[in-house]
């Protein structure tokens, strides 16, 4: 029984081959990674920083996570409990009396019986049947907690992402309102032209015209404003509240060249991977299951107690009784539904193998996108730089000129207007830059 008890069927598991770059063609340093400093390392805004730990603390997506993580580790203590004898109790007392076929004779007859029983029941691990299922219990735990860091990764980089974007909404909001400002004093002064008929009335409905743009996309600002931190305040697992703000966009500091590491090491740091390979395992385990039940089991089922017809005599060792039984069951013929069982098992490995494959494909093509994003986006916040430069410079000397009569005031307007664009842009890219950190940060599996 012994020797047989170490016998485990199905297969073993090894971890598949996976393709997997030399190194990142997009990154500028491949000695470290970013990862290797924490969150609040990363980000020095202790406001930002505030913010992250209130939603680790009540983010309710994670705190299902965390939930889901029990669950995993209660159905392993359940499955964990199959390889040890059950011991179970019964206690029962009749009592009851009839009269027999001469009714007359007035005879009755009376059956009593008290019992106090100890069951134990114990099926014999033969084939590796409850051995392969609590592994693949386990593999279900860590895979449900790397699920709980990928998670706990995400709500890290949506709360940073949202409170970059709403510092650059809060930017875009203050560069509008110089706007306006600016656009209302040049109306005034246009008007006041107007009125004293040195210019068309053609040049204050223009001058209008962008005073009443550069108001309309004040309110568009504050809502979508309004909107974001909506979307943070639900990371933060609380109803709406005015988001504290603490450094701009533009003093945020974060490294030039964002070291990214070995693609050798993202399979192992990345949860969503590990998560993938742990599901993979669980589901190689059960093939051992689906395999082992097309074998015979063997359970031991013992019985201690005692019995008697008169409570009174219940512990004499006349009413002493015990008992062993071995069982062995077996299918014989069953139109290949254990067979069936096993070719299902094994496809569902297939796709949990095919899966991981997908998972690690799509993990080195994040970490590329987003190498490339932040060198891109760095390159064009210093293109928009030099723009924001030239437009300011242009719109100075196309105002100069109109005063002067040398031009109309459509290029006045079209130098506002390129102005504002410029600015924005700008504004854009710079946010997009700090993002694209925040997700190279995650790609590399950062945070946790």
């Amino acid at each position: 029984m012994l020797v047989l008890a170490g016998c485990a069927v199905g297969p073993k598991y090894s971890r598949p081959e996976t393709k997997k770059p030399v190194a990142y063609a997009q990154a500028t340093t491949q000695s470290d990674s970013i990862t290797n400093l924490k969150w609040w390392d990363v980000y020095q805004d202790t406001s930002l920083q505030k913010l992250i730990k209130i939603a680790i603390d009540s983010n309710l997506d994670l705190s299902v996570a965390i939930a889901r993580v029990d669950e995993a580790k209660a159905i392993l203590g359940y499955n964990q409990a199959n390889m040890f004898p059950f011991f179970d109790y019964k206690a029962s007392g009749r009592a009851s009396d009839f009269r027999n076929s001469s009714e007359q004779a007035g005879v009755m007859f009376s059956q009593n019986s008290v019992a106090l029983l100890g069951n134990v029941s114990w099926e014999i691990d033969l084939w590796g049947k409850l051995r392969h299922a609590n592994r693949a219990a386990y593999a279900d735990l860590v895979s449900t907690d790397e699920t709980r860091k990928s998670v706990y990764i995400s709500i890290v980089s949506q709360v940073a992402e949202l409170y970059f974007q709403l510092r650059g909404l809060d930017e875009r909001m203050e560069i509008t309102r110089k706007a306006y400002e600016s656009r209302m004093e040049y109306l005034r002064i246009i008007t006041m032209r107007f009125e004293k008929g040195n210019v068309s009335e053609l040049d204050k409905l223009q001058a209008q015209n962008i005073a009443a743009d550069a108001q309309s996309q004040l309110f568009s600002i504050e809502r979508a404003i309004i909107q974001t931190e909506n979307a943070l305040n639900i990371l933060l697992g609380q109803t709406y509240a005015p988001v504290s703000r603490g450094l701009q966009n533009n003093q945020q500091q974060l490294p030039l060249d964002i070291p990214s590491g070995l693609p050798s090491e993202l399979l192992e740091r990345r949860p969503d991977i590990r998560s993938a390979e742990q599901q993979l395992i669980a589901q190689t385990e059960r093939v051992g299951i689906a395999v082992a039940l097309r074998f015979p089991s063997l359970s031991l089922t013992g019985l201690l107690g005692v019995a008697s017809p008169d409570i009174s005599n219940l512990f004499t060792a006349d009413a002493f009784l015990g008992s062993v039984t071995g069982q062995l069951t077996g299918p014989i013929f069953r139109f290949n539904q254990n067979k069936r069982r096993v070719e299902a098992e094994k496809a569902k490995a297939k796709q949990a193998g095919y899966q991981y494959e997908k998972t690690v494909l799509v993990a080195f093509a994040e970490v590329e996108n987003t190498l490339a994003e932040v060198r891109t986006y760095r390159n064009e916040f210093g293109a928009r730089q030099t723009q924001v430069a030239a437009t300011e410079r242009s719109l100075l000397l196309s105002k100069a000129l109109y005063d002067n009569g040398y031009t109309s005031f459509l290029q006045v307007l079209d130098a506002e207007r390129e102005l504002l664009n410029s600015q924005y842009n700008k504004s854009i890219a710079l946010q997009n830059q700090l993002i694209s950190t925040v997700r190279l940060y995650k790609a590399l599996g950062g945070g946790w």
